[in-house]
């Protein structure tokens, strides 16, 4: 019996990791004075029943901005609780980039990394399409005057021995 052999690659250079992202926006356990918290009942969203009948949805409102952030995320308050202050840090630290203190365009850094990605990640594609497509256009083009020369060719053979 003739077994083939599985390679497994552990070479780093298949699996190189992207550049690191700048590091999430951080709850700051000091900011706890500069905000008010409410627990709502129900809300928008999936649930039914079961979210009506708990007051897990967390509403933050940080009082010298006056931004209100609601959340609703899962059934559990302790992790509405922990994603509300996400969020509120969030727009936090992008209000204190629009106001020309960061880099200026009103997002987090990582938000803003993360939209660059993007951006590269669509230019790559829509240049690889255009080339490809290029690529396939030219190989079209080739194979018609293959062909136009092949009927060109018969064309004389027919006609060119009768003239």
């Amino acid at each position: 019996m003739n077994y083939t052999k599985r390679l497994i690659h552990t070479s780093t250079l298949l699996c190189s990791k992207r550049v690191n992202l700048p590091p999430r926006v951080r709850w700051d356990p000091k900011m706890e004075t500069e905000i008010e918290e409410k627990f709502l009942y129900g809300g928008p969203g999936n649930g039914g029943q079961a979210l009506n009948r708990t007051a897990s949805r967390v509403q933050l409102k940080h009082i010298p901005t006056g931004i209100v952030v609601t959340n609703q995320f899962s059934r559990s308050q302790k992790d509405n609780r922990k994603k509300a202050r996400e969020i509120l840090a969030e727009k936090l630290e992008a209000l204190k980039n629009s106001h020309g203190n960061g880099n200026g365009t009103g997002m987090s850094d990582r938000k803003l990394a993360l939209v660059q990605r993007k951006q590269e990640k669509k230019e790559n594609r829509d240049r690889n399409a255009t080339k490809k497509y290029r690529k396939l256009d030219a190989e079209r083009e080739q194979k018609k005057a293959e062909q136009l020369a092949k009927e060109n060719q018969i064309m004389l053979n027919i006609y060119g021995n009768n003239s």
